[in-house]
């Protein structure tokens, strides 16, 4: 009796499997999984969601059925499936949002140990992609060597209800389009909108690839106010998702800035919020006088190392990331120094105090004795146990084997040890600064905050196509040497009566940097500088993933998020 079942089983497996409409079915099926979560995710409206639903299963329907050999019709579909995995990942991560162009130009500037990381904590988000879309090409790839095929009576069957299930959705944009204005079928249809994106960031990452070619007429036409040989060194330091709300500095419940707290001439800016939840949009910003009003001409323009060796000043660029084809990197060559503490491809990434022979070796060549530095580095990045020797690790348990709002906890912790080292970071930089004796002044800004399951949303890491504040709210702050305070005292005083204004570092660090070291140009605007008396907090905007600079009450911060800005900023 156990054989015959077994054989009855087996009899029904070898139909099923060699039946080919059913990989036809199974195919489209899978497909559309992504299209019904956005329906949910993404708030459409019913004939908007039945747009995103009907037009594609038709166009998928029509695809199987174009080709008697249906293995051959399901391996073509592959690259759908590539954008609804991706798109299934994205929502794992992010709870909505459909794939952004920003998203796919994160995956090209994202290096291999970033990755590595990222993957490591997705296990649920690829065991669900794995279980949807191997089975179907496993299938297709057995159909296709055993060239099993589909009658063709069943293929007029999809075909015809393809072109019927098309045309229904086509009349179900047709209404969305007279129910809602702004109803956009491109932008609100999967994967259409997922293709315009990609198609979008492949431009954008071509103009990337081509801005030393693009920016070589351009200058600041910078000229130093004061050439009388006295030493000068500035420097600028750009730190990696270190948000604002974690630092001892600005409030904080725990002592995560020890030595900051304790140091002559540090400024603090609490209300300081980015302009991008992305690294490769908000580092190049603070790197240069671009700010989300204009990040469209950024390809055209050269970074503020350009302008001070236009000033004259010896420039050098120290990064603790990878090279990573974006314009930071691009920005970075204009330097006459060059570092990289980190190899391509290499899995265990430095500490970043790494950086400080490295400045120690530039700090000691007297060829020149102006000098700039700018260093990028590693912050807060996620995986944060790995962000800081073990010394660092004040804050515990701080090991945790996934990230999930049940080991939130161990999440801060070791997160705010990333914290108290960028503190040790930063106060070291400062301590050789002053050793010098020179005219010194170090500027420093997050490109970005994070969010690490801070509420319902259980929202986690940044750069999501919607923002929220704890990924905007990033943090900054000045130090001034005291000689610069003694001869510029206005500057000093300026600041610290700026220090607790709205500020937003991607259009506050340029103008900053070039008035403290004098330095004259016509794209220095003296209203947006944090040593200038003029002063004035400019409206905080966010720079979207069509590089529109849109209100910060319209990006899609939630009634939550604003609550925060609004205590932060002190209003109601």
């Amino acid at each position: 009796m156990t054989v015959f079942r077994n054989n009855n089983i087996l009899r029904y497996l070898s139909r099923f499997f060699g039946d080919m409409r059913c990989l036809a079915v199974l195919v489209v099926l899978t497909l559309l999984v992504p299209n019904v979560v956005l329906c949910f995710t993404e708030h459409l409206q019913p004939a908007a969601s039945m747009a995103n639903i009907l037009v594609p299963a038709g166009f998928f329907m029509m695809l199987v059925a174009v080709s008697r050999r249906t293995g051959v019709t399901a391996l073509l579909s592959l690259p759908f499936m590539i954008f609804a995995a991706f798109q299934i990942v994205l929502l794992y991560l992010y709870g909505n949002s459909v794939i952004a162009v920003d998203m796919f130009l994160n995956v090209v500037t994202t290096n291999v140990s970033e990755a590595t990381e990222l993957l490591a904590n997705l296990l649920m988000a690829m065991t669900t992609v794995c279980l949807l879309y191997l089975p179907p090409l496993i299938w297709g790839i057995w159909a296709a060597i055993r060239r099993r095929e589909i009658t063709a009576a069943f293929r007029k069957k999809m075909l015809v209800g393809g072109l019927i299930t098309a045309l229904a959705g086509g009349c179900a944009a047709g209404l969305a389009y007279l129910i809602q204005p702004h109803y956009d079928f491109g932008r609100q249809t999967f994967p259409v909108n997922a293709v315009e994106n990609l198609v979008e960031a492949c431009h954008r990452y071509s103009e990337t690839s081509r801005h030393e070619e693009l920016s070589r007429g351009f200058s600041y036409g910078a000229e130093a106010a004061d050439t009388t040989g006295e030493p000068e060194i500035y420097m600028l330091v750009i730190g990696e998702t270190a948000r604002g709300d974690n630092w001892q500095l600005g409030g904080y419940e725990r002592a995560t800035n020890p030595r900051l707290s304790r140091e002559d001439g540090v400024v603090f800016f609490p209300k300081s919020v980015s302009e991008s939840n992305t690294t490769h949009k908000s580092v190049p910003m603070l790197m240069s006088f671009a700010c989300a009003e204009n990040f469209d001409s950024i390809t055209y323009y050269k970074s503020i190392i350009t302008a001070f060796r236009e000033a004259g000043f010896a420039t050098a660029f120290v990064s603790n990331q990878e090279r990573n084809r974006s314009y930071t990197e691009h920005f970075g060559l204009e330097a006459d120094t060059v570092v990289y503490t980190i190899d391509a491809g290499q899995t265990a990434h430095p500490f970043d105090h790494e950086v400080l022979p490295v400045v120690d070796r530039l700090l000691a060549d007297t060829t020149s004795h102006r000098k700039f530095i700018v260093i990028h580095t590693y912050g807060s990045h996620f995986k944060y146990y790995d962000r800081y020797p073990r010394e660092f690790a004040h804050f515990l348990p701080d090991a945790t084997a996934d990230a999930s709002k049940s080991t939130r906890q161990q999440l801060i912790n070791s997160y705010d040890n990333t914290i108290l080292y960028t503190d040790y970071v930063l106060s070291e930089l400062i301590d050789r600064l002053k050793a010098t004796g020179a005219r010194a002044a170090l500027l420093y800004a997050s490109d970005h905050g994070e969010d690490i399951f801070d509420d319902s949303r259980e929202r986690f890491l940044h750069a999501s196509p919607v923002p929220t504040y704890w990924q905007i709210h990033q943090s900054t702050l000045a130090w001034l040497s005291p000689k610069l305070t003694q001869q510029q005292p206005a500057m000093a005083k300026n600041l610290e009566a700026n220090g607790g204004k709205r500020i937003s570092p991607q259009k506050s660090l340029f103008p900053t940097m070039m008035q403290l070291a004098r330095i004259k140009s016509r794209y220095v605007t003296d209203s947006l500088s944090l040593v200038s008396e003029r002063y004035s907090p400019a409206p905080i905007v966010y720079l979207n993933d069509l590089n529109e600079a849109l209100p910060i009450d319209s990006c899609g911060l939630t009634p939550a998020d604003m609550e925060n800005l609004r205590r932060l900023f002190g209003t109601r």
